[in-house]
């Protein structure tokens, strides 16, 4: 049981996070039952600001080459899902060998180029299949994946107990990982109920369960890239909890396991 005080600073720190957190709740909470233009600009904004932070944390220099041309590439695509509602192989291949010959002709590191734009793009594609499916998806699987971060975030401190990846992430523990799932599943319980979602609980329970551990994984491989790159945090946009790629972690695991999943149950596979 972790006895110890909490310091003024560390209370502080709370503060700020639970204050961030209440003004950018509505705000997520109303665009993504918008939808539309609305929408697919806020998930442009952040996959944008995303690609900026790699390149941050990989680089050593946010606003380079490598940014340009990622941001031309996920907006075009972006774009291409958001308006004509399906995957488009040919935007998509042809596009893509432009740009890794841009890649290799200026020189860049093909390598995390290119990963950073898997890491951004393809959650941002798969937010917005969802939507297209329907907007209380996506809000319910974010209702997971918050309430994941928030009580793994308040089980870890008031328990603590063994840490769960202390090379990569010293302060996540075992308690937080339970704490959190079990938070997940009863949130993510109330919101299926609440949006009246045909599935049951037999089935959900353990589906919600695994996303809310997935995206905890989510949250581990970023702590594992700024533990490579020796970055604290990915940015400081966001007071009391650092860049957006520290904040979004989890839903760019979430989101594409969603949205596969869903794929799946739809055409019978």
């Amino acid at each position: 049981m972790n006895s110890k005080p909490s310091s003024p600073k560390a209370k502080s720190g709370l503060l700020l996070r639970v204050v961030s957190a209440l003004v950018m709740l509505p705000i997520a909470i109303f665009i993504i039952l918008q939808g539309g233009t609305l929408y697919y600009l806020f998930v442009s904004l952040l996959t944008l600001l995303i690609l900026y932070e790699w390149n941050g944390i990989c680089e050593g220099k946010a606003f380079n080459k490598a940014f340009v041309l990622q941001a031309a590439f996920v907006l075009l695509l972006i774009y291409s899902m958001s308006y004509r509602h399906y995957f488009d192989s040919y935007v998509y291949l042809l596009s893509g060998g432009a740009l890794v010959v841009a890649f290799l002709i200026l020189r860049i590191n093909v390598k995390f180029a290119l990963l950073g734009v898997f890491y951004a793009l393809l959650p941002a594609l798969s937010l917005i299949w969802l939507r297209h499916v329907d907007g209380l998806i996506v809000l319910w699987m974010m209702i997971i994946v918050w309430s994941m971060d928030t009580g793994a975030y308040f089980a870890g401190k008031s328990i603590g107990g063994p840490k769960m990846a202390p090379r990569i992430s010293p302060n996540k523990t075992w308690a937080g990982l339970i704490g959190g799932a079990v938070t997940a599943v009863i949130f993510g319980a109330i919101a299926a109920y609440y949006f009246n979602f045909d599935m049951q609980m037999m089935y959900l329970i353990p589906a919600m369960a695994g996303l809310a551990i997935w995206s905890q994984i989510g949250d581990l491989a970023e702590s594992a890239l700024k533990r490579h790159f020796d970055v604290k945090d990915s940015g400081a946009l966001i007071p009391g909890h650092g860049g957006i790629m520290d904040r979004v972690d989890g839903i760019v695991f979430a989101a594409p396991a969603v949205a596969l999943s869903l794929y799946f149950l739809s055409s019978g596979v």
